[in-house]
């Protein structure tokens, strides 16, 4: 019997995240019949460690390199501008889930999935109890999804302004709650950041990105961890509610945008990605 054809990989983005996934798929992919096909990056003097058979110098070409699976960790414009024809031709990864904050972007990509009959795959990343959530939406019985970031202020890569909130937190030194409200909004002012709240939303769909409650606090006295708290809240029975909390403290290097454990949770994602065509799914 003929053996099962490698799934071939192309990786977007060649950060912390792109390149621990590219080292992953060429030191551990074989036996799991995964293949790194490519890279490629925006800036694409960054993959000058990389042998140029794996570098993909324009993503026009990606049609023709027989790819099964695209796994973007470089930022949400890239889906942005490029899902749509991802979609038509592979599978698709989007580890900047904050992308879909923007209701014609997510639009785009739902139709592009089903209409190319490929998966659009949602890691859940830093996300705990991301099955549960799920569960409790599908039921009906979620009625509140709170999550609160808390990361040193060098590890924000804040946009608009947000970016004053943060340099004000900075200069100060002290604890400081840079937003919290609906988590639409949070979304273009930190889409390297909150992409963990946004796989939240994608797992309670009858929340959504604007019932999910997004905290964000920078905390000098955290330099190396990033802390994530979950809050969920049940549908109330004659006045009560199960209520759930809980604190993932994530090893973080110094102004990381990233933490360690999370790029374990990446790559259990990647090997997920298989098998589901058509939809859009979490991973």
């Amino acid at each position: 019997m003929e053996a099962p054809r490698s799934r071939r990989v192309g990786i977007l983005g060649y950060g912390q995240l792109g390149q621990f996934l590219a080292q992953q798929l060429l030191a551990r992919g074989p036996p799991l019949g995964l293949t790194l096909a490519w890279v490629w990056a925006r800036d694409g003097a960054s993959l000058g460690g990389l042998p140029p058979a794996l570098r993909l110098p324009d993503l026009g070409l990606l049609p023709s390199t027989g790819v099964d699976l695209v796994v973007e960790v470089a930022h949400p414009c890239v889906a942005q501008e490029h899902g749509e024809d991802i979609l038509g031709h592979a599978d698709f990864m989007l580890g900047s889930p904050t992308a879909l904050a923007d209701p014609e972007t997510e639009r785009r990509l739902r139709e592009a999935a089903t209409r190319g009959g490929h998966t659009l795959y949602i890691p859940r990343g830093a996300l705990w109890g991301c099955g549960d959530i799920a569960r409790m939406d599908q039921e009906g019985t979620l009625a509140a999804l709170k999550v609160t970031m808390t990361k040193s202020p060098q590890s924000f890569r804040a946009q608009g302004w947000l970016r004053e909130r943060v340099a004000a937190a900075v200069a100060s030194g002290t604890r400081t709650v840079l937003y919290e409200g609906p988590l639409r909004p949070l979304c273009p002012l930190a889409p390297n950041n909150v992409n963990t709240m946004a796989a939240a939303a994608v797992a309670a769909p009858g929340l959504g990105f604007d019932g999910v409650t997004a905290c964000l606090v920078a905390d000098p006295s955290v330099p190396d961890w990033h802390v994530v708290e979950v809050e969920v809240t049940s549908v109330g029975d004659k006045g009560r509610c199960l209520s759930v909390t809980s604190i993932r403290r994530n090893p973080a290097g110094p102004a990381a945008v990233t933490g360690s454990a999370t790029l374990g949770s990446f790559w259990s994602s990647l090997q997920a990605c298989t098998g589901h065509g058509g939809c859009v799914r979490l991973c």
